[in-house]
């Protein structure tokens, strides 16, 4: 009876474990749940063989024990695969599929054909040679002996050991670590299995427990694949001194102190046998608890007690002494603490690379920057991170190869982001453990508390023990700074009365590689760039400034504007430093029709104030950034914006809407239409200055990123008839101006010396001054001579209006065709036609955004 309790206990706790484990996907610890319910079905097979016995069902009984053997073989056939499964990171390998399915298949064949069940109340078994003849003689193998060499100890171990050799060549040491402990696993379950088979002489029934190793092998599996760290060595020796003082010892008491105190049960003192047997068993779980549990203590003393300890020693640290004593004392307290054998300091240059400010091991090295893997690092609220995290971490999987390299190329297992609000000061990197060991979440709880010690000392290393690093650095960038700020501010102004267009380039950290140009085509047509190009600093700044050149040198002989775009995203992906992309916007504006046409690149913002609507709309639709495909002429749409007087265009990259408060909120779109309605009235250029305002007011602290806006006023016909106005104005001022200055020559050449010698001072000083004052004589002199003077001026004129000189209205570049100031995927409409959606946007774009 107690076989039949104990198995139901043994099936009722795998049936629990099937139903309450937590999985993160559905590969090999899904995989190990359908295990547990083999393991399941495998107990409640064995425990129906048992019932079979007490009701001595002899054919049944055999049919259930070689049943049993077949599930044995699936189980441990399954958990083999599985551990190939996980060397090879593919849970469908189709070779694997077709061994494991031809695997099943033997067991099937030997467990119901080839192996018999001499006596199925002892679960006896036999069974014959697989060979015969001389070659039995030389190889007597059994088919029991088969099966238990293919499928119980074979197979895993083939596995096991393949697993193992890639984990060798990957250079993991998780996988190697996962491979050691599973084949503990399976090791443990082979001494369950051994161990039931030797008592069984004495105990036959005791057979019917064998689901008791094989479930623990199970949950064991279960918790090395799931949990997915990196265990300190001593760690790992004390939770298994404490599984076997937990649970095997008091198992092995408890198991002979059952065959020594039987014979009270036939000796009719069964009343008495069960109560010894229920005291000793409570007894032995109550010691063995009490002694794993200071086993554990006494193992990991030192790990939990080195808190305060560091607490002191980063407390005692002086920052008044010189930079070398203050870098060693940092790593005399992580040495003496942490047992870390080395530590690496990298601060943030301004550039595409992090430096190193301080190593133990005096090596000099740069790390480039992972912006995004450590910008998701930053949103996720992750500032220290440890090796064996980034490689399981479904948070930072996607950028999981960019964070092994920078532990790759520090040789590190441990990470310490330090920030100021949004921007990364530097990395702290501490190398492997002296004893071998791996950081674990007392580690990690420490180094939280103590983040702000770390954070003053890598500040202090960026600043002011790095000064001269820092110093030469920062030299460079204003001389470079100087250079590539003129070439950004190079650009062919925008002088058309029907529009008002305004700038901002404000770069984080003195260059950056955001630019925003203007390139005149013929008086009718201006083509407008704005965008950023992946990376930071010098190498972002020199691939903008060869860039903008080469769009200028692709106007040369391009004609059309879909293929300009498609020109520059080859240049973008062939020449520019590998993983160069640009995300920004081309405009090509047509004055003659007021018609945009433009082509989105992955722009971020592109907003339109709608004089008609009196509303803000986002226009740009869908994008794709240049440089990452060869042919991205199939992904490139040509949109167009009728625009009226009084409409208006923001567009800005994405370091604008993307910049952080102090509290973590973005500044997002809604901010800048809001700038957009507040400063509608002013200047473009001063809307876009006010819009950087609001900006930096929101983040009360410095910037995140290059901040690069455009706006766009159009002023239409308005516009145009106020120049026409000023125009007139300035040409009757100038007409003026030169018939003043004849009659006042012709005064000064018709007044001979004689006359000018009978003059007075007085009367001459009042003819100098205008023809008031002067004799009737004398006024009448100048008028004259004025006359003929203005005839001489019209006879000039004339004479200049005769020379060949053309127009510079009619001079038309050959490069500037129509092609580009009308598309010929779009039909120039009417602009006095009426205003409807398809002025504002088109309708595929409209369709787009409903789609979405």
């Amino acid at each position: 009876m107690i076989y039949i309790i104990l198995n139901i206990l043994i099936a009722a706790y795998l049936i629990w474990c099937s139903l309450n484990v937590k999985t993160k996907n559905q590969g090999t610890e899904s995989r190990l749940i359908n295990v547990f319910l083999l393991d399941v079905v495998a107990t409640v097979v064995i425990l129906l063989s048992v019932v079979t016995i007490m009701a001595n069902k002899v054919e049944i009984g055999m049919l259930l024990q070689k049943l049993e053997l077949f599930l044995l073989a699936l189980i441990f056939t399954e958990v083999s695969t599985i551990l190939l499964s996980y060397t090879f990171k593919k849970q469908n390998n189709a070779a694997v599929m077709v061994i494991k399915i031809i695997l099943f298949i033997a067991a099937a064949y030997i467990s119901f054909t080839k192996i018999k069940i001499a006596d199925f109340k002892t679960f006896e078994i036999t069974s014959d040679l697989v060979l015969s003849g001389e070659l039995a003689t030389l190889f007597p193998i059994t088919w029991f002996g088969l099966y238990a060499g293919i499928f119980i100890f074979g197979w895993p171990t083939l596995c096991f050991l393949i697993m193992l050799l890639r984990a060798e060549n990957s250079n993991s040491r998780l996988v190697v670590q996962t491979a050691i402990m599973s084949f503990g696993a399976l090791v443990f379950s082979w001494l369950g299995i051994i161990t039931i088979g030797f008592l069984s002489s004495q105990l036959p029934l005791i057979t019917s427990l064998i689901m008791l190793f094989i479930g623990i092998m199970s949950v064991m599996l279960f918790t090395i694949f799931s949990k997915e760290v990196i265990y300190d060595g001593e760690i790992v020796f004390s939770y298994v001194t404490s599984a076997i003082v937990k649970f095997i010892i008091p198992a092995i008491i408890g198991a002979v102190a059952y065959v020594l105190l039987q014979p009270l049960i036939y000796n009719g003192q069964a009343m008495l046998f069960n109560v010894i047997m229920w005291a000793i068993v409570f007894g032995l779980m109550l010691l063995g608890r009490s002694l794993a549990s200071g086993i554990r203590k006494l193992v990991r003393y030192r790990s939990t007690q080195y808190e305060d300890e560091l607490e002191k020693d980063l407390a005692a640290i002086d920052y008044e002494k010189e930079d070398g004593d203050i870098a060693q004392e940092m790593l005399k307290a992580f040495r003496k603490n942490l047992q870390v054998s080395a530590v690496t300091v990298l601060i943030d240059t301004g550039e595409d690379n992090y430096a190193v400010a301080f190593n133990s091991d005096d090596e000099k090295f740069d790390v480039k920057k992972s912006n995004a893997a450590l910008e998701i690092l930053m949103n996720n609220g992750i500032y220290i991170l440890f090796r064996q995290d980034a490689e399981n971490f479904y948070l930072i999987k996607d950028v999981k190869d960019d964070i092994i390299r920078i532990f790759d190329e520090t040789d590190s297992e441990a990470m310490i982001i330090l920030h100021e609000g949004h921007h990364i000061l530097g990395l702290l990197m501490l190398a492997e453990k002296r004893t071998g060991g791996s950081y674990d979440e007392y580690d990690k709880a420490v180094l939280n508390k103590f983040y702000s010690h770390f954070f003053v000392f890598g500040y202090y290393m960026k600043n002011i023990a790095n000064a001269s690093v820092v110093g030469t650095v920062n030299r460079e960038i204003r001389m470079s700074s100087q250079i590539i700020t003129s070439i950004q501010e190079n650009m062919d102004y925008i002088k058309n009365p029907k529009i008002d267009v305004g700038y901002l380039m404000v770069p984080a950290h003195n260059i950056g590689g955001e630019f925003v140009d203007l390139i005149r085509l013929n008086e009718t047509s201006h083509i407008m760039v704005i965008g950023a190009l992946s990376g930071k600093g010098i190498s972002a700044s020199m691939s903008m400034v060869i860039l903008k050149s080469i769009i200028r040198t692709f106007l040369a002989d391009t004609h059309d504007f879909k293929q300009l775009i498609q020109k520059v995203n080859v240049f973008i992906r062939s020449s520019l430093p590998a993983g160069t992309f640009f995300a920004g916007v081309f405009c090509l504006m047509d004055f003659a029709t007021d018609t945009m046409y433009y082509v989105n690149c992955g722009i971020p913002t592109m907003l339109e104030y709608s004089k008609t609507y009196n509303n803000v709309i986002e226009i740009q639709g869908k994008g794709y950034v240049l440089g990452f495909v060869k042919d991205i002429s199939p992904l490139i749409k040509v949109k167009q914006i009728k625009l009226i007087a009084g409409d208006m265009l923001a567009i800005s990259t994405n370091g604008l809407i993307s910049s952080h408060s102090l509290r973590g909120d973005s500044f997002g779109k809604e901010r800048v239409k809001q700038a957009m309605l507040d400063n509608y009235s002013y200047p473009a250029h001063r809307i876009a200055r006010f819009t950087f305002d609001t900006l930096t007011k929101f983040m009360s602290k410095e910037l995140e990123d290059d901040i690069t806006m455009l706006v766009v006023k159009y002023r239409g016909k308005e516009g145009l008839a106020e120049a026409n106005e000023t125009s007139e104005q300035e040409n009757a001022n100038a007409d003026i101006g030169a018939i003043d200055g004849i009659d006042a020559e012709a005064i000064a050449n018709s007044v001979d010396a004689a006359m000018l010698a009978n003059i007075d001072d007085e009367v001459l000083s009042q003819a100098t001054g205008g023809t008031q004052g002067l004799p009737e004589q004398q006024a009448e002199i100048p008028v004259t001579e004025s006359n003929d003077a203005q005839e001489e001026f019209e006879a000039a004129k004339l004479d200049l209006e005769s020379l060949d000189i053309p127009n510079l209205d009619d001079i038309q570049d050959d490069m500037f065709n129509d092609d580009f100031s009308n598309p010929n995927e779009f039909e120039i409409t009417d602009p006095n036609a009426g205003i409807n959606v398809a002025d504002i946007v088109d309708l595929d774009f409209l369709e787009e955004k409903e789609e979405d």
